[in-house]
């Protein structure tokens, strides 16, 4: 089990949407990625505020670390608790060798709305095109 630590919670009303942030699909493509992907089980009745604060607190924390390019976050609709978070980063060595969930802020932050963290992964991104993508600006929220 997770010690639990004071932690300032910010209510789920408070948080500011994302305005997304257009980008061509030629500039996409041409960056090299790579993926860690992180999967929680939300306590119960806070998936919605797990969600907020991997958006709105953590992701502004991993903004300082080097290589860190963006994040995303998915919520399973056959199980709402279950969370994955996709960080993604330049470099393999930054995605391999930087467990930022196991970070003292992150375990701060995280731990009074997790009942477990369930896996770690790492991945290789390759982004594909469509006809329709490459015709058209994609539309990525600034996290």
């Amino acid at each position: 089990m997770i010690p639990r630590r004071t932690v300032r919670e910010i209510p789920v009303g408070r948080l500011q949407p994302e305005q997304p942030m257009k980008i061509s699909f030629e500039d996409a493509v041409a960056t090299e990625l790579n993926a860690r992907v992180v999967e929680f089980v939300a306590k119960p009745e806070k998936t919605d505020e797990l969600r907020g604060l991997l958006r709105q607190a953590l992701t502004p924390h991993l903004r300082d670390r080097t290589g860190f390019i963006r994040s995303i976050v998915l919520t399973k609709h056959e199980e709402p608790r279950r969370i994955v978070f996709i960080t993604f980063w330049s470099t393999e060595e930054r995605t391999v060798s930087d467990p930022w969930e196991e970070s003292p802020i992150a375990r701060e932050i995280l731990s009074p709305l997790i009942d477990a963290w369930t896996r770690t992964r790492t991945y290789k991104v390759d982004l594909t095109e469509t006809t329709e993508a490459h015709s058209q600006p994609i539309s990525l929220p600034i996290c």
